[in-house]
């Protein structure tokens, strides 16, 4: 797919920005597209050469927030779970009305709930390596529920302490707690973690 030149982006933008805000004056359900376009100062015929619906609006802002998040990780490569939590803390605050309005679940939780059904698929894969007490899929869903609570509280409180502070919190009460656990037992190689072991983690993620 073609990106979308400058004066696209700069209208979806502006699009966003308006949802975003109106989603924590009025509420989801009470905005409409007119509504919309009005505070962005943008046509309202042009709203449709760009989104079909308010909920397409609302999910591209997700998922262009969702991916700048994984290609900041990504660009990391071997950081400390400190540094990642900074670094995830960091994000979250520079675009805090746009988290507060996802984590609040009006219009969003099917989206939320994909991005943590997938995020889960991801760590029972790297989990399913090792043999703790502890099934795969548990401690995945453990771990992702536990990041996503902890922003959460962040949001609610009004961010009382800094993205660097924040990030020690998340690697001593999430990430090196579980990395203490698996560590504690051996790898196994990829070709000897039971096939059905990872499918029935992977399945268990799936939205009934």
């Amino acid at each position: 797919m073609k990106n979308p030149d400058r004066r696209t982006q700069r209208t979806r933008i502006r699009l966003q920005k308006a949802l975003i805000a109106l989603i924590l004056e009025e509420g989801y359900e009470a905005i409409t597209i007119r509504d919309i376009t009005e505070r962005a100062h943008v046509g309202y015929a042009t709203f449709f050469r760009h989104y079909d619906s308010k909920e397409a609006l609302l999910a591209d802002a997700f998922e262009q927030s969702v991916t700048e998040l994984e290609q900041l990780l990504y660009s990391l490569g071997e950081a400390s779970p400190e540094e990642e939590g900074r670094l995830i803390f960091s994000h979250v605050g520079d675009n805090h009305e746009l988290y507060q309005v996802f984590l609040r679940g009006e219009g969003t939780q099917a989206l939320v709930d994909r991005v943590q059904r997938e995020s889960v698929k991801e760590l029972v894969m790297r989990y399913a390596r090792y043999t703790p007490d502890i099934p795969a899929a548990i401690l995945a869903n453990h771990v992702v529920a536990s990041i996503i609570a902890l922003i959460k509280w962040w949001l609610r409180n009004d961010m009382p302490f800094d993205p660097e502070q924040m990030g020690k919190f998340y690697a001593k009460l999430i990430i090196r707690p579980v990395e203490n656990l698996v560590s504690s037992h051996p790898a196994r190689s990829a070709g000897n973690v039971p096939a059905n072991e990872v499918k029935r983690g992977l399945a268990q993620q799936e939205p009934e």
